[in-house]
C-alpha cells in the first residue's frame, strides 16, 4: 500500500552526527510499490506546495495502457488520484504549469500525432484530446497563455525549429514568423500573462555575427511587435532569457561571445525597449568564481594568461559553452544560472558519424561533460550583484540536458543539487562568497536499519520554499526481511 512516513524520528536518533543543524533534513517520505522495468513516472511541482505524480502501466507490447495522475500535499498524502483514457502507445514529452491548470503533452508511435492533457490542479478534472501536427516530427518546448498552446517543435521538412500555435478548441494551428536563417535557433519562449502576451527570444547568426530579435504574440498568436536587439562593438549575443514584465521594465539576461560564436565570453544584461545593447556586460574574467573550478594555480595562470591575451590585442582564449536555465524572479531582480559543458570524443578512427539534414556528414560526440555550473545575481536594472559556481566533476549526458536543480531559498541564498545515486550533492550558495566544501546528503528509508541496494533513474526539482523533492527507484533490503522494489520521493528542506 503506498504511503507516506514521517522521518522526524529517525532524524532524532542521528542528531549527534557533527554538523547536523547545517545540513537538509528530510521530514518525510513517499514510498510506491512500482518496478522500474514496468512503470514510467513523472514528478512535478504545483505552485500550491503539493505533488504530481504522473505514471503508466502498459502491457510489454503496449497494446493497452493506463494513465494515472495522482496529486500529494506538502505531507506527501495523496489528496486525489484520477486516470486518462488515452492510447496506448503515448509517451510523456513535456508539461507546463498555469494556475489553475497543469498541462502535459504527449507523443505517439506516428510522430504527427500528440495528445494534451489538461489537469485541474486543485480538483484533479482531467481533459484530454489528440492533435495531429503534420509540420512538426518533435515538441521542444510549450507554453500556455489563455488556454492556447505555443509549441516549439521540429520541422520534419528540413528539420529547423519553429513555433506554433494551437488552438485546442477549434483544433486549427498555424506555424508563426519566427525563425528564418540557417543557423537561428530559439533561446527563450515566455508566457506573460500579466501583460497578455508570448516572448520568443530568437538568435540569428549567419555564422560570422549573431544577434538577437524578440517577436512578441497575442493568445490568438497574433504578433504585436517585434524587436531586433543590435549588439555594439565586437560582441555578438549568443542567447537570452526573457524577463517578465511591460515592455519598460523587460531585460533580456544572457550570454554573448566575440570571434567564435560556438563559445560565450560572458555574461550581459539590457533592457528589451532600447532596441540596441546598451545594458551592461561582464567577462568571465570580471566574475569573481567562474573559475573556483580550477585548483589555485590553475586559476591563477588562466588569469594571467588571459589577461596577457587581451592587452596584446588577441581575443579571449577562453572556450565555454554554457546551457543556460530559466531565469528565476526575485523580490529584487533575477538569477540566471547556466552549465558549462563540452562535446567529449574518442579516437575519431572510431567515431560514430551521422547526415544532418543536408546530408552532410558530421561526428556524434560520445557524451556531453559538465565541468561546472554558475549563478548570477542581478538586481532589476540589469546590474549583476554577485556570482558564485558549484563543480560538476565527471558528469556526462547523452544529451544536452540540465543535470543540476537550482532553487532560491528564504533569505535570498541559492542552493544547486543533483542526484548521485543514492545521494544529493549539493552547494548552498551566499551572493559571491564561495565556500569549496563538498556537501552531500544521503537519501534516509523508513528505517535506518534498512539498506538500499540501488538506485536508478534517480532525479530532484525545485518544489516550494526552502524544500525541493528528490526521487528515483530503489531496491531496499530491511533485516530479517524481503526485498522490496519501490519509487520513492524524499522530501528535501534547506
Amino acid at each position: 500500500m503506498p504511503h507516506a512516513r514521517n522521518l522526524l524520528t529517525l532524524l532524532f536518533s542521528l542528531i549527534l552526527v557533527p554538523l547536523w543543524a547545517q545540513e537538509p533534513t528530510q521530514p518525510v517520505r513517499l514510498e510506491l510499490p512500482f518496478e522500474p522495468e514496468d512503470v514510467e513516472v513523472e514528478v512535478i511541482a504545483f505552485p500550491d506546495s503539493s505533488l504530481l505524480v504522473y505514471h503508466k502501466t502498459s502491457n510489454p507490447w503496449e497494446t493497452d495502457a493506463t494513465f494515472h495522475f495522482t496529486k500529494y500535499d506538502s505531507q506527501l498524502e495523496e489528496v486525489w488520484t484520477d486516470t486518462a483514457n488515452i492510447a496506448p502507445d503515448s509517451d510523456y514529452i513535456r508539461y507546463y504549469t498555469a494556475e489553475p491548470f497543469t498541462y502535459l503533452v504527449f507523443g505517439s508511435d506516428n510522430l504527427r500525432d500528440y495528445t494534451f492533457i489538461r489537469v485541474h490542479n486543485k480538483t484533479g478534472n482531467i481533459w484530454h484530446k489528440k492533435f495531429n501536427l503534420d509540420p512538426l516530427e518533435d515538441i521542444y518546448e510549450y507554453k500556455v497563455l489563455h488556454g492556447n498552446y505555443f509549441i516549439i517543435g521540429r520541422n520534419r521538412k528540413d528539420g529547423k525549429s519553429v513555433l506554433m500555435h494551437l488552438n485546442p478548441l477549434s483544433g486549427e494551428a498555424n506555424l508563426l514568423p519566427s525563425v528564418y536563417g540557417e543557423q537561428s535557433s530559439f533561446s527563450d519562449l515566455l508566457a506573460d500573462a500579466g501583460q497578455n502576451r508570448v516572448d520568443a527570444v530568437i538568435t540569428e547568426s549567419n555564422g560570422r555575427v549573431s544577434r538577437l530579435q524578440v517577436k512578441s504574440f497575442d493568445a490568438n498568436g497574433k504578433l504585436l511587435n517585434n524587436y531586433f536587439i543590435i549588439q555594439k562593438e565586437d560582441r555578438n549575443l549568443l542567447n537570452a532569457e526573457i524577463t517578465p514584465g511591460d515592455t519598460t521594465e523587460k531585460m533580456l539576461i544572457g550570454t554573448y561571445g566575440t570571434r567564435d560564436l560556438r563559445f560565450a565570453q560572458g555574461f550581459y544584461a539590457t533592457p528589451l525597449a532600447s532596441r540596441v545593447v546598451e545594458g551592461n556586460f561582464y567577462s568571465l574574467l570580471q566574475l569573481r568564481n567562474f573559475l573556483k573550478y580550477m585548483k589555485p594555480r590553475r586559476e591563477e595562470r588562466t588569469r594571467r594568461r588571459e589577461e596577457k591575451r587581451l592587452k596584446s590585442g588577441r581575443g579571449p582564449g577562453f572556450h565555454y559553452r554554457l546551457l543556460l536555465h530559466d531565469l528565476i524572479v526575485t523580490p529584487h531582480g533575477y538569477i540566471l544560472a547556466a552549465e558549462a559543458y563540452y562535446p567529449q570524443y574518442s579516437n575519431p578512427r572510431n567515431s560514430s558519424l551521422a547526415l544532418d539534414f543536408d546530408n552532410r556528414p558530421y561526428r556524434l560526440p560520445d557524451g556531453i561533460k559538465r565541468t561546472h555550473a554558475v549563478a548570477l545575481g542581478f538586481d532589476k536594472n540589469g546590474i549583476l550583484l554577485w556570482d558564485n559556481m558549484f563543480p560538476l566533476p565527471g558528469i556526462t549526458t547523452f544529451e544536452l540536458t540540465h543535470v543540476v536543480e537550482v532553487q532560491r531559498l528564504s533569505g535570498g541564498r541559492v542552493v544547486m543539487a543533483y542526484p548521485d545515486n543514492n545521494k544529493i550533492i549539493y552547494h548552498i550558495m551566499d551572493d559571491y562568497r564561495y565556500n569549496d566544501e563538498k556537501t552531500e546528503l544521503e537519501l534516509l528509508t523508513y528505517d535506518e536499519e534498512e539498506k538500499v541496494q540501488y538506485t536508478s533513474q534517480a532525479g530532484i526539482i525545485r518544489w516550494y520554499g526552502n524544500s525541493m523533492a528528490a526521487f528515483g527507484f530503489q531496491r531496499i533490503k530491511a533485516k530479517g526481511a524481503n526485498f522490496r522494489s519501490v519509487f520513492y520521493v524524499n522530501k528535501i528542506t534547506f
